[in-house]
């Protein structure tokens, strides 16, 4: 291994350490990436059932065994058809059943139950991603949002390239 591979090795190690310690991120994990959805679907269903039991419930009584399945392929159907940042806005809603993929921070701490929700957001930092379902490509640090990927890092060291 080169000197500057361990340097940007270490550049992420420091990097995961500062959002882990102070950031307020939890360790995700790569092997629970879903490729071909660009999803840790694992993380979203669970936020979904968390956040959201009574629209899960309702969702579930519908689907049955298929309810993970319909709702993250609904999801991406929706993220590509009105883009991420809309569906993230404004949720999505399947057979009259609205679900939130995050809850917004508020402007006052008034109300608890809105506080409580923006506290259950899951944040996680992943290493060394592999994304693509053609070729094992990696991302340095991706940034997740309740199993979500919304931000990619590719770190480099100027002085070697």
């Amino acid at each position: 291994m080169t000197d500057s591979n361990l340097k940007e090795m270490q550049f992420e190690s420091d990097i995961e350490s500062s959002l882990l310690s102070i950031g307020g991120y939890t360790k995700g994990n790569p092997k629970q990436f879903d490729r071909k959805r660009a999803l840790d679907t694992s993380t979203f269903i669970s936020f979904i059932q968390t956040t959201q039991p009574k629209q899960w419930q309702k969702y579930a009584a519908i689907y049955g065994t298929d309810s993970t399945e319909s709702l993250i392929n609904r999801f991406c159907k929706e993220v590509k058809q009105v883009g991420l940042l809309k569906v993230l806005r404004t949720g999505l809603r399947d057979r009259g059943i609205k679900f939130n993929f995050v809850y917004w921070k508020p402007e006052t701490a008034i109300n608890e139950t809105t506080t409580a929700l923006y506290n259950s957001n899951i944040f996680h930092c992943t290493r060394q991603l592999h994304y693509s379902v053609l070729n094992e490509n990696s991302i340095d640090i991706v940034l997740f949002l309740n199993g979500i990927p919304v931000v990619s890092m590719e770190l480099k060291d100027q002085f070697t390239g």
